[in-house]
This record gives structure tokens, C-alpha cells and sequence, in this order.
């Protein structure tokens, strides 16, 4: 096996070398780059077989001799997303807790229909992770939509406070090189690890799949 770091995905190519049937395991970005790592030792590829180490019923229905053409969007076969159609992850409003002070104003010193405005505007913040980008639309009269695509993002950020983790809601921090949006703040999401973790899988998968690395310049 050639080896590789853990980053990789594990491939058993199939072929044959100086006329005789030969089986070799690489760890590589793709397929396709396995393919050529093969080629480049004098095999001639018949066959790609993405591998999976976890274990399998002995029923299980065998690997195909090609990449699996239909793969779930969140697992880590490199297939580029763009080639797939796009689907919803997640979508999501941030909580009126969000306006919890407001409300309490009102009652004290703000006008009602200011209360109003805040909980409307509120519900109108629609946030939408995809396959391929994030996205946030606002406004109430006039809707707005800004984006995010995936392979941009760098980082990503979850903050609990105390009353949060009573009510089961968080704040998520998206850090991307977006020039428009170098810094989305996602707040009072409901349970804001998994939205995370959902955001975090189809990242990676973009990312493998367009070959974006990240490049320290300190």
C-alpha cells in the first residue's frame, strides 16, 4: 500500500502489470489520482474499488469495479459536489430569544409595534446550509440573499451560554475568506452541534473534492 495521511481515501485498483493480474492499495484524494498513481508504477487500471474499513454483513452486496455514482452527500467519497444536484442540509431562523431584552423594553420604555418589527425581522433571518454553499437571507419588504461557498469556509465556531444550553439553542461563527462575509455569526440556533457538525462534513467534502488546502502566512 502507498501511503498517505489521514485525510485520504483508501483505493484498491484492479489491473494487470507485465501480463499478469495484480491488486494494489493506494490512499489518495480521488479516484482518479489513485488511477494515476497507478499508472505511474506500469499498471494498467481495469478496475477502482473505493475501500470502506468498517466491517460488513456477509450479505452485503459487493463494491462495484468503478466509484460509487450516487454517494450520500455527507460521506467521504470524493466525488465533487458540483457534478451532483445540490440539496438542503439545513435550514434555520435564529430564536426570539434572540429579541428577549426588546420584549422586556416594551414592556418598560419601546413602543409595542417596535417589539413587532423585531420579532417579524427575526423571522424573516432564513439560513440554509447545502451541499455546495451557505446561504442567508434577510428582510422583511425587500429580501436580501447573500452566500457563502463551502470550500471557502476556514472555520468554524459554536458558543453555549448558560441560559442557551438550558434552552438547548447555540451560536455558530462561520469564518470564511468571503470578502462579503469574512465572518457569519449564526445565533440562537437550535441544536447547534449538529448543524455544526453537518456544515463541517460537507466543507471537507468540497474541499477534497476541488483540492483546496489551507496555507498558513504567519
Amino acid at each position: 500500500m502507498i501511503a498517505g495521511n489521514d485525510s485520504m481515501t483508501r483505493y484498491r485498483i484492479h489491473g494487470r502489470d507485465t501480463g499478469e493480474d495484480v491488486t494494489k492499495v493506494f490512499e489518495a484524494e480521488s479516484g482518479e489520482e489513485a488511477k494515476k498513481m497507478a499508472h505511474a508504477i506500469g499498471i494498467d487500471v481495469i478496475a477502482v474499488e473505493v475501500l470502506d474499513d468498517t466491517p460488513k454483513p456477509s450479505n452485503a452486496a459487493p463494491i462495484g469495479p468503478v466509484d460509487n455514482p450516487n454517494p450520500s452527500p455527507l460521506t467521504d467519497t470524493p466525488v465533487d459536489p458540483r457534478d451532483l444536484p445540490e440539496k438542503e442540509v439545513w435550514q434555520g431562523s435564529p430564536s426570539q430569544w434572540t429579541n428577549f431584552w426588546w420584549y422586556v423594553l416594551c414592556l418598560l420604555i419601546i413602543p409595542i409595534p417596535w417589539a413587532v418589527w423585531k420579532l417579524v425581522s427575526t423571522a424573516k433571518q432564513n439560513y440554509t446550509i447545502t451541499t455546495q454553499r451557505l446561504t442567508l437571507e434577510t428582510g422583511v419588504f425587500k429580501r436580501q440573499l447573500e452566500e457563502i461557498e463551502l470550500y471557502r469556509i476556514k472555520d468554524t465556531q459554536l458558543t453555549r451560554t448558560f441560559i442557551q444550553r438550558l434552552l438547548k439553542r447555540g451560536t455558530m461563527t462561520v469564518i470564511s475568506s468571503d470578502e462579503s462575509m469574512p465572518r457569519l455569526e449564526i445565533p440562537w440556533i437550535k441544536t447547534p452541534a449538529d448543524v455544526r457538525q453537518h456544515l463541517r462534513e460537507n466543507v471537507e467534502l468540497v474541499r477534497r473534492a476541488r483540492g483546496v488546502r489551507e496555507l498558513d502566512m504567519n
